[in-house]
């Protein structure tokens, strides 16, 4: 890929986020073209201090530079045109409507939550030059839902972050209860989205086989119950770091299996994380996620909520090594191809480099 950075290398790229690092999926970005040299600051700003942080920066930075907006930091928009300057890109990733009103129902008293996310999802959109969201379906989305000009958009999946995913723990301790290497991986948080309940059916359904079950699902319900040769973990992973270890020993992992609407639209990061680890992958048949990879080639879908077909699927994998080997093999061609950091970073660059 060739790239006129001359415009680049004139300015700086200034990331600016609330979260620490490693946390955004704007961190994959900026990790990328760091690596390709270009010079990126990441600055993480105290929520609690934005007026004196954004006279500290003002100090610092031209009002020339080009600023990014992390997600899910989204206000930061408005600040940053006051206090830095216009040349702003919000990488959205997603509305924060959507994550905090559609996905985890979160009102607030009078709605006001509703209202705040929405007004700030509406206002960041306009003082933003450019929006970066995960898909074009999301970007369908979020255009009607703030009645923005779709130019000003633009589609970059999330990818992984490989520096971490290159790494494994060799004394990581995980439970292994047949001593059998035949384990399936469920990580994420519980939320409306994940159909956990789908997953724990079928485990019990699968009860029979030599097939072992491990669950890292922070915030799920004590009631949901798994089968007896199932690992559950309803708190968080101590860190990052031990996630490559954890899908290294898993053959099969499980994405989002509910019939939640925003799956036709949004694509989890585990997608990535399997297909970088080329662990074969099961999800439910959304349009989110075949926007980016295809059905009976580089992923497995079931049924949305069916949890006999996910069992089904299961236990044909483990029945059939070449076909099991066969999914995680094309998911990791389809991600070096398409999703790499590498890849990934030159389409950001160009995106910055768009009518700039």
């Amino acid at each position: 890929m060739n790239l006129n950075l001359s415009k680049i290398y004139e300015k700086k790229i200034v990331f600016l986020t609330i979260e620490g690092p490693g946390y955004s999926r704007s961190w994959h970005y900026y990790s990328g073209i760091r690596k390709m040299g270009i010079d990126a600051k990441f600055v993480k700003i105290d929520s609690n201090k934005l007026f004196s942080e954004y006279l500290k920066l003002r100090k610092k930075f031209s009002r020339d530079e080009i600023f990014v907006i992390m997600s899910p930091s989204h206000y930061l928009t408005v600040y940053t045109r006051i206090f830095l300057g216009k040349n702003i890109v919000l990488d959205a990733g997603w509305s924060l409507f959507e994550a905090t009103v559609l996905t985890r129902r979160i009102f607030g008293p009078f709605g006001h939550i509703l209202f705040k996310a929405y007004l700030i999802d509406f206002f960041s959109s306009r003082i933003a030059k450019k929006i970066i969201l995960e898909s074009k379906l999301q970007q369908d989305f979020y255009c009607k839902l703030l009645g923005l000009k779709r130019k000003k958009t633009y589609v970059l999946p999330t990818g992984v972050d490989e520096e971490i995913f290159s790494q494994t723990q060799a004394n990581l301790e995980l439970p292994n209860f047949f001593d059998n290497s035949k384990i399936v991986l469920f990580r994420g948080k519980y939320n409306e989205e994940s159909g956990i309940e789908t997953l724990a059916n079928a485990t019990q359904l699968l009860k029979s086989e030599d097939i072992t079950f491990w669950i890292f699902c922070p915030g799920m319900p004590e009631y949901i119950s798994f089968s007896e040769f199932a690992y559950v973990n309803s708190g968080y992973i101590e860190s990052k770091s031990l996630f490559p270890s954890i899908y290294s020993l898993a053959q099969i992992t499980i994405g989002q299996l509910s019939s939640n609407k925003r799956l036709s639209r949004t694509i989890p990061h585990k997608a990535f994380e399997s297909a970088f680890m080329s662990k074969t992958y099961i999800t439910a048949r959304q349009a989110g996620i075949k926007e980016l990879f295809l059905e009976n080639e580089e992923i497995l879908c079931i049924r949305p909520s069916d949890s006999r077909d996910l069992a089904d699927k299961i236990k044909k994998l483990f029945e059939n090594p070449e076909l099991l080997k066969k999914f995680g093999c094309n998911m990791n061609i389809k991600y070096q191809k398409s999703f790499s950091q590498k890849t990934l970073a030159y389409s950001f660059m160009n995106i910055l480099l768009d009518r700039m």
